[in-house]
């Protein structure tokens, strides 16, 4: 998945309800300023490999999500 459709489907959740959420290496106390710091590193830094790991956890959060909202319903 592209970042800008990465982007667009996170803009859809109300991040308040993820705030707390656990991934593999940390908890996320606050998923908006999370998604927001995490998307603002991607664009400032397109192409570079280093950030690559911004991604990773991003998409890993929304993947959560997914999941957390298939087990709601």
């Amino acid at each position: 998945m592209k970042l800008h459709e990465l982007k667009e489907k996170l803009s859809q959740l109300n991040l308040k309800e993820y705030d707390g959420m656990r991934l593999g290496n940390g908890t996320i106390l606050d998923a908006k300023k999370f998604v927001q710091n995490h998307i603002s590193f991607l664009e400032s830094n397109p192409n570079n490999s280093t950030f690559l790991l911004y991604y990773h956890r991003l998409f890993e959060f929304y993947q959560k999500t997914k999941q957390w909202i298939a087990e709601k319903h």
